[in-house]
């Protein structure tokens, strides 16, 4: 029987739900994290925002498919808002793209789009989806190409695939824009954080001393940069990928685990926010998603439920047009013509601020997205245990990799591998591997 503490290398999501829920056994965890806070890129900004906002720098979006997620917020007691629809699909839609046309709205090549013009776009991407059907190994570009799009129809295909994977789309597989779309989505009232920082209310976290080295020859001991020692009966490492490689393991990681890890993209890129004190008309036009083929892929509000007072917009640059978050001002100055131009008259910021994930040495972009026909493979190995350690984080999980979502879900597998547990399926996520198959 093991003895010791579980030793968990991270303290956001993944981490902290692998120790959260260890704790809740009876057994001791001990969590290490490199940043002075808790939640790894589930961090909010609550401070410095006019009227009582907030806003998050990471993710910040729930979808209805999200089951571990909202079980563990029923679970940790965290409040969730009211669910707003970004699309509105249809049975019989042939793309992702079809159902966001009729509720969101679009700025390509610097025109916006009314609806009829997004319908009418919808309409076109159906029919070159029948005349070319997407092959599952190929890339979003390589389609759009194929199937010969006008201008507009290629700059919504690419704004939508932007917005769902965060990477350009010559870096990303056709199953973004011809999968089931995300109707719904909720928020945690608060921010993202508040959940990360109910989960470590209880736990025994260390925070600001980054791991340095890692011994799994006989009994784990952990070693931080501070010179700090712990010895513990396994380790759980929840530390992102590009963290993770910077952790001496003796014995070495496997071969195959490293290489994978090498093989994973990052998006590289950041959020640009503000607030305007043009809250109403901001929060009219962009209470559901406006995607554009410009700098920003994807632009919303954060707090649309609002009446009055004024309003945060959260958007993203990653991929090719990352170099503009190296310009804060620019940044804001961009964001302020496209609000502009959405709402058609002048706004007024209150405040910005600019998220450089890919500047952060840890986390090194937004999120990690593998190719989606090598998922299984890539994930199989990556969170495959040995030698007393356990691998948990958003990217060591096939169906949802990325997300929210995969990182409470790989929480929670490491921590039933510490318990040896049998792994617990809802009936839908066997559902959706038996689909994947």
């Amino acid at each position: 029987m093991d003895t010791g503490p579980t030793i968990v290398i991270g303290a956001g999501l993944a981490g902290l739900t692998a120790a959260w829920t260890l704790a809740r056994e009876g057994r001791e965890v001990i969590v290490l994290e490199a940043e002075d806070r808790v939640g790894g890129r589930a961090y909010s900004s609550v401070d410095g925002w006019s009227d009582g906002q907030y806003t998050d720098y990471g993710g910040e979006l729930i979808d209805d498919d999200y089951r571990a997620l909202t079980t563990l917020c029923e679970q940790a007691g965290v409040e969730l808002g009211e669910p707003i629809a970004y699309a509105r699909p249809q049975e019989d839609d042939l793309s992702t793209v079809e159902g966001y046309l009729r509720v969101g709205t679009f700025v390509i090549q610097g025109e916006v789009l009314d609806r009829s013009a997004c319908l009418e776009s919808a309409s076109r991407i159906r029919e070159a989806a029948t005349a070319h059907p997407p092959a599952q190994q190929e890339i979003v570009e390589q389609w759009i190409r194929r199937a010969r799009l006008a201008a507009r129809e290629a700059g919504i295909m690419r704004a939508v695939a932007r917005m769902l994977c965060q990477l350009d789309p010559w870096d990303c597989d056709v199953h973004f824009v011809f999968g089931r779309p995300s109707a719904g989505f909720r928020r945690i009232v608060g921010g993202t954080q508040e959940l990360a920082k109910k989960l470590a209310e209880d736990l025994d976290v260390r925070l600001g001393d980054p791991v340095a080295r890692v011994s799994r020859i006989g009994r784990v001991t952990v070693e931080t940069e501070s010179g700090a020692s712990y010895v513990g009966s396994r380790v759980i490492c929840a530390a992102g990928p590009y963290a993770a490689v910077q952790i001496g393991f003796d014995p070495p990681l496997p071969e195959e685990k490293t290489m994978a890890v090498q093989s994973l993209l990052p998006a590289m890129g950041g959020k640009v926010i503000a607030q305007y004190a043009e809250g109403d008309a901001i929060r009219g036009r962009f209470r559901e998603v406006v995607y554009t083929d410009g700098p920003f892929n994807a632009c919303w509000v954060t707090m649309h439920q609002l009446d009055g007072g004024p309003a945060i917009v959260t958007s993203f640059i990653t991929g090719q047009a990352r170099h503009v978050l190296a310009d804060e001002e620019a940044s804001l100055g961009l964001l302020d013509d496209l609000v502009t131009k959405v709402v058609d008259s002048p706004v007024t910021r209150l405040r910005g601020e600019v998220k450089n994930w890919w500047a952060d040495p840890l986390a090194m972009g937004v999120t990690v997205t593998p190719f989606d026909p090598a998922r299984p493979a890539i994930a199989g190995t990556l969170a495959a245990m040995e030698r007393r350690t356990h691998m948990a984080g958003d990217y060591t999980e096939a169906g949802m990799a990325g997300t929210l979502e995969a990182a409470v879900r790989s929480g929670r597998r490491a921590a039933d591998e510490v318990l040896r547990t049998p792994q617990r399926f809802h009936i839908d996520d066997i559902n959706e591997r038996l689909a994947r198959a």
